[in-house]
């Protein structure tokens, strides 16, 4: 009688551990064919043959392979504290700025967004209820040679390895301490990949570490699918003028005025 005691007890051990098990394939980004610790990847190819079980449907140099802490820049800093799990986290790069080009061309606004997907074990199951954990942080401000900022992300669920599916939740504006955001949802539609994009929305040159993506079966409730950014308050975050430059209330000329939801005010400030 003990020893099938026992055995029951071993049986629903197993099953408890294999219910959480997490189905997304790569989502610390540890498997990955990276000689050094901060591996930029410049487009689609190298990204996917750097990163396994993971695509890249974004803009070129938008995304960059850290082991952290890496020793960057020149002379070398210890730069960019701590992977949230493992050794490694990806940054995501969002830029939307003004340039201005020769005549006939003139001023163009050009908009790079870093797209990822991580591939899942499996379709999800339509009778399943499954809770979507993962963490974001702001890359320290240091050194000098790194401009990334903080910015959010937008996570989703897809069919499809290029497109952002159906949007989950978007994240508050990163940290430079790590902040877990966690969605509980139902599909129907047996999706294959977690899809990820960070905000652009008038951002100039922001950035955001992502990390441990975890996908589980679960019964908690059902998330209210509220984007957690429109819940800030408004600040305005720079001013730049029409070459991209920082600027000041006090200058003349078109401004535009960048704030933390992502708007953006046109003034043109004559003397």
């Amino acid at each position: 009688m003990r020893k099938l005691s026992l055995i029951g007890l071993l049986f629903c051990c197993a099953f408890s551990v294999k219910a959480q098990q997490n189905l997304v394939l790569n989502g610390s980004f540890e498997l990955n064919s990276a000689l050094d610790c901060w591996a930029t990847v410049d487009n689609k190819v190298e990204y996917e043959s750097t990163i396994l079980n993971s695509y890249y449907f974004g803009d070129d140099y938008t995304t960059t392979l850290f082991k952290l802490p890496c020793f960057a820049c020149s002379p070398p800093v210890l730069w960019g504290g701590q992977a949230k799990h493992g050794d490694w986290a990806l940054i995501l790069i969002g830029q939307d700025k003004t340039v201005v080009l020769p005549p006939p061309t003139g001023i163009i606004h050009l908009i790079k967004q870093g797209k990822i997907s991580l591939s899942l074990d499996a379709p999800l199951l339509n009778t399943k209820r499954y809770k979507l954990s993962f963490w974001i942080k702001d890359p320290p401000p240091e050194p000098i040679c790194i401009t990334a900022k903080n910015n959010y992300v937008n996570v989703g669920i897809s069919n499809y390895e290029d497109s952002l599916g159906r949007h989950l939740i978007t994240s508050n504006y990163g940290d430079t301490e790590w902040q877990e955001y966690t969605y509980v949802f139902e599909t129907q539609n047996a999706e294959e990949y977690i899809t990820v994009t960070v905000g652009v929305n008038g951002m100039i040159d922001y950035s955001v570490f992502i990390d441990n993506f975890v996908l589980t079966e679960t019964e908690e409730p059902l998330s209210v699918g509220i984007d957690e950014i429109s819940q800030q308050e408004k600040t305005l975050l720079k001013i730049v003028d029409i070459l991209g430059k920082e600027s000041n209330p006090n200058a003349t000329g078109l401004l535009f005025y960048i704030y933390s939801d992502g708007t953006v005010e046109k003034k043109i400030i004559i003397e």
